[in-house]
């Protein structure tokens, strides 16, 4: 059925050429070839239609870091927990944002593009000569993914009162000049399409363990209770009461559950949290709503995802030579707790480990983090130990150097990610990780070599058959490294280990934007806020129960505790998922997260800056993005959003 589907995409992209960027406030006229009131007259040409708004959720992440158009997960860059080059999205956050940044534009264009598509489907779908039973489904499925992008277009753009444009039929290209709809009136809207859905006899409740990647009734009380959640906190950031939306919210996440949906754990142990992510289970009861991928030789239906995520050495089947553009900040991996025993769990502290770590200025850090010159007395590699005195010798460590163990420097580093939460690994690859790559740019044969990922590499950018793979002796597996040759925290999330991808830039996994763990950790946060604490941790136990993590009473203690407790929570579930970025901006704590983190662009491990590149807060006002000043030039009906420069 997931093939199946995906033809469908390629069909319309044949004929409606749905993939054309419009520089348009909407997306005004992609059908060159069939014109839209002839498309829609029969159920498989209505299918077709349908698969097109579909389309739009493919690739409508931001271009940033080199990696355009490769999924919403590139949101997170923008968030606490990935990093990556900030001169290649238009210094969004270097000095001198305004409002005329592509950024801004470019996501402003691609939510719209949704909702024209979905305008148009369901008009048409409303009155084409099908069953009553197909039209009432498409109809219901065009409702939510209207809901959708303008949840996020209000989300990024509306906050403060000001809205969106709102546009519920298309119009005549000379018509757009609506102004900005108030905020909560957008929200009702997004609240009245998502009950059209629900209501909806014809809509399945689930889709669970299908390949369709249809909307279901499950996904539209999720989405709903979503909805309700962003106007109650958007709602406390005016002045007013939220708690009937909150209480809204609270419901609505009660009733995914009983769809069908649930938290994927087949064999009861930590180890389900890493198989979630792989092809076999991404249609799992837990993937509520997701964009498909598969992978196929032209290329055109997979993710290109592994390609910027992945360290050098892996790739895919066709191609190694990952680039590494983006990284994971050092702050998210401090984020997991230590599991001290099947009932108790802590904050992780590097003190812990590390005598006086905390109190050391971040560059001396690194000699905890340089590889060992030794194993059992034998030098490893004379290259080894250069690079280590190399490293030892400079200004920035000689006052430490003495603190640096020749044997024993990885195992007393190693100690400090053991007895983690299990999501740290599984999420990220941490220093001195072993991960299975590829053996040669392009691989050859079916070796998939295991490497490590340490610090500084030694031998140069290398396979384990490559040129310039110096022998080191008997037991020491080769570096991993990322392409940028420094020691990141790296997404192991989504990556492909060894040969299990075909293509390294059409990556097969699809990508969820609703997950059944989302709505638990969103109906906890409606919970807390109703002061309903103890069934809060209930909520957030469950994620937790999963990977064997203790869920401690105490981080329940009060209303504030319990509500930072769960927004840490979600930080550490869903790394690499896009969820991040759009959680700090509703929540308003991006500036505490990220920037008053550091204001490096990028971080080593050890917290210490990769480049000279900084990035800086540009001002509250960034918590509402601009509307576009493309936009209020064409439509002098907009207001310009205050605080920005135009």
């Amino acid at each position: 059925m997931k093939k199946i589907f995906l033809n469908l995409l390629l069909t319309v992209i044949a004929l409606l050429c749905l993939t054309r960027c419009s520089e348009s406030f909407l997306d005004r006229n992609p059908y060159n070839t069939l014109a839209s009131g002839n498309m829609w007259a029969t159920e498989p040409l209505c299918e077709q239609g349908l698969a097109g708004v579909y389309a739009t959720l493919r690739g409508w992440g931001p271009s940033v870091a080199n990696a355009g158009g490769a999924g919403n997960f590139l949101f997170d860059i923008f968030g606490m927990v990935s990093q990556g080059n900030y001169d290649n999205n238009g210094g969004f956050f270097r000095t001198g944002v305004t409002a005329s940044s592509a950024i801004l534009s470019e996501q402003w264009v691609k939510f719209y593009r949704g909702v024209y598509r979905a305008n148009d489907a369901i008009a048409g779908i409303s009155g084409a000569p099908i069953g009553e039973e197909a039209k009432g489904r498409m109809v219901a499925e065009a409702k939510f993914l209207r809901a959708l992008y303008y949840l996020h277009l209000n989300a990024l753009y509306g906050g403060n009162g000001i809205g969106v444009p709102l546009y519920t039929e298309n119009v005549n290209a000379h018509e757009y000049t609506r102004p900005q709809t108030p905020e909560m009136e957008v929200w009702e809207q997004v609240i009245q399409d998502l009950t059209d859905a629900i209501n909806e006899p014809n809509l399945p409740n689930n889709y669970a363990n299908k390949t369709d990647g249809k909307v279901s009734k499950g996904a539209a009380y999720a989405l709903r209770g979503k909805a309700y959640l962003y106007r109650a906190q958007s709602k406390g950031w005016q002045g007013q009461n939220g708690t009937s939306d909150f209480q809204a919210a609270a419901a609505d996440f009660a009733k995914v559950g009983e769809m069908g949906y649930g938290l994927f754990a087949p064999t009861g142990t930590p180890e389900d949290f890493k198989q979630l992510f792989k092809v076999a289970n991404e249609n799992s009861r837990e993937m509520i709503f997701s964009v498909q991928y598969i992978e196929e030789a032209t290329k055109q239906f997979g993710i290109r995802r592994g390609k910027f995520l992945s360290p050098f050495q892996l790739g895919g089947g066709d191609n190694a030579g990952s680039w590494t553009d983006i990284q994971v900040r050092p702050y998210i991996a401090d984020l997991f707790e230590v599991k001290v025993n099947n009932n108790t769990s802590k904050a992780f502290d590097w003190n812990d480990y590390i005598t006086d770590y905390n109190a050391l200025p971040l560059v001396q850090r690194e000699v905890f983090f340089l590889r060992d010159t030794k194993r059992n007395g034998t030098e490893i590699h004379t290259k080894v130990t250069s690079a280590v005195n190399n490293r030892l010798n400079a200004s920035a460590l000689s006052s430490v150097k003495s603190r640096y163990l020749e044997e024993g420097n990885e195992a007393r580093l190693r100690a400090a990610y053991a007895s983690r939460d299990p999501r740290l690994r599984y999420s990220i690859i941490c220093p001195y990780d072993t991960i299975k790559g590829l053996d040669a740019n392009p691989p050859t044969g079916s070796s998939e070599p295991e490497y490590v990922m340490r610090w500084p590499w030694a031998a140069g950018k290398a396979y384990t058959n490559g040129v310039g793979m110096d022998a080191l002796i008997p037991g020491i597996l080769p570096d991993l490294t990322a392409n940028s040759e420094n020691l990141f925290y790296i997404h192991r999330k989504f990556v492909g280990e060894g040969l299990e991808f075909q293509y390294r830039e059409s990556n097969p996994i699809d990508e969820p934007l609703i997950r059944y763990a989302d709505v638990l950790l969103m109906w906890a946060e409606a919970l807390v806020e109703l002061d309903q604490l103890s069934e809060a941790q209930a909520k957030v136990k469950q994620v937790r129960d999963r990977v064997g993590m203790p869920t401690m009473a105490v981080n329940f203690a009060s209303k504030d505790i319990a509500r930072n407790y769960v927004r840490d929570e979600r930080r550490r579930e869903f790394i690499n998922e896009g969820i991040n970025f759009f959680d700090e901006m509703r929540w308003r704590t991006l500036k505490e997260t990220k920037f008053d983190q550091s204001e490096d662009g990028t971080q080593r491990a050890w917290g210490a800056a990769s480049a000279a590149v900084k990035i800086s807060w540009p001002g509250d006002f960034y918590y509402v993005w601009a509307v576009p000043k493309a936009e209020v030039d064409k439509n002098p009906n907009l207001t310009k959003t205050p605080g920005w420069i135009y």
